[in-house]
């Protein structure tokens, strides 16, 4: 899985400042560098962490519900739901659902339209034969801050073999500023990937340098001047119980970036299946429902039909 790109929150301080004035503008660099220098200092109240700058990641689940029976879904903690043992070793199918741009970093130069183009890479391993072998995925969507990306039911990995013991994701996110990238990206937007990466039962030798292309123009992309990668997380879902990590199960997850651990509890939130998104059901007198506040990605795991 791609182990070379370093979202801007895992760098250093200096990179990170680099990066903002490469991409924001000299004021918005300074601005970040007087934050950090009233954090240290012990200032409390000063510093507005930017979003995109979080590394820690909340995976919550989105059990599969009767259609019409009720607006709003109850949604758990992806490592407190029973896993599901009909799928170990069985085929699954793997969809982008939601992509969510809450904040990402915005170029000083962009014509007021404040629009993102984010290059959306995913991983995982086919089991297949008793080995397994690489399989990866790259998309690009297009999202303003504050809004999703039109996206919904989006295939991603069909027909992917669950080994006995579970499987694992890696995902990146890169905002992807540099013009001259933004005509490359283009090009992923092929037919072909739109319809998903169809896997086999069988090794799949052509799949190899398939991934490794994906790999690779994924890192270049994360690291050519004025683009900037944001989200990095590996899941693992496995059939373990009553232990810490997370479960493999029918059903949807959703991955919020977040500054803590703790920051979300999945009781207050619930999934509107009439508006397809995630929302606030545990509110203050008089305030108003709103949806996740977070950059966020729910993909779908669903049982595959021969």
């Amino acid at each position: 899985m791609i182990s070379d790109i370093k979202p801007l929150g895992e760098q250093s301080f200096d990179e990170i400042l680099a990066k903002l004035e490469e991409i924001e503008g000299p004021e918005s660099a300074r601005s970040f560098a007087g934050e950090e220098k009233a954090e240290r200092l012990g200032l409390e109240g000063v510093r507005s962490r930017k979003p995109w700058l979080n590394t820690q990641h909340q995976y919550g689940f989105v059990p599969r519900f009767t259609p019409g029976a009720e607006r709003h879904h109850k949604i758990v903690s992806a490592s407190n739901i029973h896993a599901d043992e009909t799928l170990k070793s069985k085929r699954i199918n793997i969809k982008l659902d939601y992509l969510h741009v809450h904040s990402y970093p915005t170029p000083l130069i962009n014509l007021g339209t404040n629009i993102h183009t984010i290059l959306f890479s995913f991983e995982a391993r086919n089991q297949v034969q008793g080995n397994s072998e690489a399989v990866a995925f790259n998309q690009t969507y297009e999202a303003r801050s504050g809004q999703d990306a039109a996206v919904t039911g989006y295939p991603i990995f069909i027909g992917l073999t669950a080994s006995p013991n579970g499987v694992a994701f890696s995902c990146r996110t890169v905002n992807v500023n540099n013009s001259t990238d933004q005509q490359l990206v283009k090009a992923i937007n092929s037919e072909t990937v739109t319809a998903g990466l169809s896997l086999l039962t069988t090794t799949q030798p052509a799949l190899a340098p398939f991934v490794d292309v994906a790999r690779a123009l994924c890192v270049s992309l994360a690291n050519h001047s004025k683009n900037a990668p944001v989200q990095k997380f590996v899941l693992g879902l496995d059939f373990d119980t009553g232990t810490a990590g997370a479960r493999l199960a029918v059903g949807n997850y959703v991955v919020a970036q977040v500054a803590r651990a703790d920051e979300i509890n999945w009781s207050d939130w619930k999934f509107d299946s009439e508006t397809g998104t995630v929302v606030r059901i545990n509110l203050a007198e008089g305030e108003t429902p709103y949806s996740l506040p977070y950059n966020a990605i729910v993909f779908r795991v669903s049982p595959y039909a021969e």
